[in-house]
């Protein structure tokens, strides 16, 4: 399993947090499904940008000598997720000025039409605080290359993908389908599978095995 796959699993057992999360944000541009396929471009191409910078980064700070590099990214991962289990959103790191910057630049987007805007707003989705966009960020940057951690990055914006689509195009409908409480158990239950099937996986690259690939 690649980092690429490593992430999707990643981002496909956080979807529901994601649909919570970042739902309204996406919803926000009111510009139907073209504007939502808009704003997950401009969201996977702006991860997909970072990734390649923290892979840069980690790459010259010698994350190479790692080695396995898909190993300790699922490491990585699985820590993110049994983190945010156990303490959730609260104990986020907080960058200071961040989130008046992303204030600032989501108030300007309004001038725009919902297609552009719902780009605008994806783009800029890494710009907001969440504990599970930094451990994708951290697994980037221990992917062990600009590529590996481009493919990190983009593979956490594919496998949140589905869930959050779904959650633009049926918002109100889910809203009154499931309660809050339903909501964060399946969320809980869908981050510890994860990461014992991160953990598992990471064990099997650290090895050097071949099974499931």
């Amino acid at each position: 399993m690649t980092p690429w796959l490593e992430s999707f699993v990643f981002g496909a057992a956080n979807s529901v947090h994601c649909a919570c999360m970042c739902g309204p944000l996406a919803v926000a541009f009111e510009g139907g499904f073209k504007a939502a396929l808009s704003y997950h471009l401009g969201r996977t191409l702006s991860y997909g940008a970072l990734g390649v910078v923290l892979g840069s980064v980690g790459s010259a700070l010698g994350s190479k000598g790692l080695g396995a590099p898909s190993a300790w990214v699922a490491f990585v991962l699985a820590g993110g997720l049994l983190f945010m289990t156990l303490v959730g959103e609260r104990g986020v790191l907080k960058i200071p000025g961040l989130g008046a910057l992303s204030q600032a630049a989501f108030r300007r987007s309004r001038a725009l039409s919902p297609t552009v805007r719902g780009g605008v707003l994806g783009f800029l989705t890494p710009l907001l605080p969440c504990g599970l966009l930094w451990a994708a960020c951290a697994g980037a940057a221990v992917a062990g290359s600009p590529l590996a951690g481009g493919g990190t990055m983009v593979g956490f914006a594919l496998g949140s993908l589905p869930l959050l689509l779904l959650a633009q195009t049926q918002a109100p409908r889910l809203a009154r389908r499931f309660g809050p409480r339903t909501m964060v158990f399946v969320q809980r239950g869908a981050m510890l599978l994860a990461a014992g099937v991160l953990v598992w996986r990471g064990v099997v690259n650290l090895q050097g095995g071949s099974c499931c690939h």
